[in-house]
């Protein structure tokens, strides 16, 4: 009985929730002045707009500086419905804001976290501004299981609307749902293969 519950209690132990960690970074000039890109980083709304699926009508403010939305991911058949709470520092005098998020889905006991710095300077001409920015997230739980892939698509995608937002650039069409919808057909393609090969060939019935 002894060997047999140190058994599971090791078994236990090192079972893991699936999670997924994403890091991205860019340096990218756009045609606006710093003054102008710093004043759209500071408009919540605004950068807000930039993180899909969020519902804009949800977002409310409980300080100066701490945010909550609602947003809502769909892949793979599976909806994940965030309860979103963002805390926003902008730092005027270093022309740096930095972004931490926090979300969690209880009905799909899912957890994020994020972190996201962005820091503005001077182009090669007065008319253009520097963004320099990193991002880090980390998904766990029933989303997680996509991927890296399709996080670091969503992510991409996300941080090209974001550019073109605070550059003042007309968002070219996303992208997004078509490069989603490619990297599951060929994930379904894998799996459906390995099934395949895996499974036991079944014994030939001889019939009188």
């Amino acid at each position: 009985m002894a060997t047999r519950k140190a058994d599971w209690g090791k078994r236990t132990a090192n079972k893991k929730t699936p999670g997924t960690t994403v890091d991205l970074e860019d340096r990218v000039e756009v045609p606006a002045a710093v003054d102008q890109v710093w004043t759209r980083l500071e408009d919540v709304p605004l950068v807000a707009s930039c993180l899909p699926g969020l519902d804009p009508a949800t977002l409310v403010a409980e300080s100066s500086s701490v945010y909550r939305a609602k947003m809502v991911n769909t892949v793979m058949g599976i909806s994940a419905n965030w309860d979103l709470r963002a805390t926003i520092e902008p730092d005027p005098r270093s022309r740096r804001l930095k972004v931490l998020l926090d979300g969690t889905d209880s009905r799909l006991n899912m957890k994020m976290h994020g972190v996201a710095s962005v820091d503005v300077t001077q182009g090669t001409v007065p008319s253009q501004a520097v963004l320099d920015y990193t991002a880090h997230l980390r998904i766990d739980g029933s989303l997680a299981a996509m991927g890296g892939p399709v996080v670091r698509s969503i992510m991409a995608d996300a941080l090209n609307q974001f550019v073109a937002v605070v550059g003042g650039i007309e968002p070219a069409p996303t992208t997004l749902w078509a490069r989603v919808k490619g990297f599951l057909r060929a994930l379904r393609d894998k799996i459906f293969r390995r099934e395949v090969a895996s499974s036991p060939s079944q014994p030939r019935k001889d019939h009188p």
